[in-house]
């Protein structure tokens, strides 16, 4: 299982998490699914609407989710998300592992007070309900 992105890509998310630090930020991660490989070809940034706690919180804006299901179908296609870990470490935390779906890849950047990080990809194991790492290779 590997994620590929593009260093373009994967560089504009390191900076919406320089800019939404000291808060979480998140997105959509776009591209296409091959098994279980997925290639990211491009990122939509999404409202962190949490009502609290948004430097260790996330909840994607609705409409946002909505505006992606209608405007990447076939060929091009929502396959992951992304956030940043403001002051913590690019692996997924409980509150994450709560609102996991499979299917989806999750990119996830640290991020404190210098700039961003490392970035890591995950997936959920459904049947343990644990995430597993995902290679990441940078196009």
């Amino acid at each position: 299982m590997e994620t590929r992105i593009p260093r373009g890509v994967l560089t504009d998310i390191q900076a919406h998490a320089r800019e939404a630090y000291p808060e979480e930020c998140c997105g959509f991660l776009i591209g296409r699914a091959e098994g279980e490989d997925r290639t990211i070809l491009e990122h939509r940034r999404a409202r962190n609407v949490h009502p609290e706690m948004r430097h260790a919180r996330y909840t994607v804006d609705p409409r946002d989710v909505w505006a992606v299901a209608r405007d990447y179908r076939g060929e091009v296609e929502h396959v992951g998300f992304y956030h940043s870990h403001p002051d913590g470490a690019a692996k997924p935390s409980s509150w994450d592992l709560e609102r996991a779906w499979r299917y989806y890849v999750y990119g996830i950047v640290a991020v404190d007070r210098d700039g961003p990080g490392e970035f890591a990809a995950w997936v959920l194991d459904e049947p343990s309900r644990t995430f597993r790492p995902v290679a990441v290779r940078i196009l």
